[in-house]
């Protein structure tokens, strides 16, 4: 039965493995043409599209190939380097995701500070994204977590069975936890809640500007009307 399901997972797998190379491709050379148009707040959303792509490019054979043998192919120090580059690369991504929502959010209610930010401040943040994955990336290759084989034996990743057994490991997932799931999906959550309440309210401010006006013509139609 895991056999099965695993065959069955393959083509969908590698058709988001192709999708990603070509998509997050085509945005960093369109970037690139356009990059005198560029606005800094866009620097994220090329950024998004590094992290995914190198995602895609440092993890995607090693899988396909691990999987077409049912087994990982690649030894411990590879299998190691694997997991690195995929919480990297990963953590990265949802911390631009933080990042771009905040910014997002920052320009459309409160644009006294949103219309400050420049391209020195997206270029500090993009770096500081950087930073921010490297410090959990590295982690576990200084013996604060375990880097092991996944369940299948695929593909490796964080060896979360280690957490039962070690102090150290079970601290750094709780932190992983915290501090690259919850925090960063809090976040946009209340970021992108502000956006959409502040939208409500510039609609609901328009609808009763655009009723004033049409009682107003109203009121003046009357008054034309009468006065004939």
């Amino acid at each position: 039965m895991r056999l099965a399901s695993r065959s069955s997972a393959r083509p969908v797998a590698h058709t988001i493995g192709i999708c990603s190379l070509f998509g997050n491709s085509l945005l960093l050379y369109v970037s690139y043409k356009n990059r005198h148009l560029l606005k800094a707040a866009e620097f994220f959303i090329i950024n998004l599209a590094i992290s995914d792509l190198s995602m895609t490019v440092s993890l995607f054979p090693l899988a396909v190939t691990s999987s077409i043998f049912h087994r990982w192919l690649y030894g411990e120090t590879m299998c190691s380097v694997y997991a690195f580059c995929g919480v990297l690369f990963g953590i990265c991504s949802l911390t631009t995701l933080t990042l771009l929502s905040t910014v997002c959010c920052l320009k459309v209610c409160y644009p006294l500070y949103g219309n400050r930010f420049k391209y020195s401040h997206g270029r500090a943040l993009v770096a500081c994204a950087w930073a921010y994955a490297l410090v959990f990336a590295c982690s576990p290759l200084a013996r604060w977590g375990v880097y092991g084989p996944e369940p299948y034996g695929t593909a490796c990743c964080i060896d979360w069975t280690s957490s039962n057994r070690e102090a150290a490991a079970r601290s750094y997932t709780a932190v992983l936890f915290v501090f690259c799931f919850v925090l960063p999906c809090g976040v946009i959550v209340a970021s992108f809640a502000q956006i959409l309440a502040a939208v409500r309210r510039s609609r609901r401010t328009m609808e009763q500007h655009a009723s004033a006006r049409s009682r107003l013509g109203n009121i003046q139609a009357i008054i034309v009307k009468v006065g004939r």
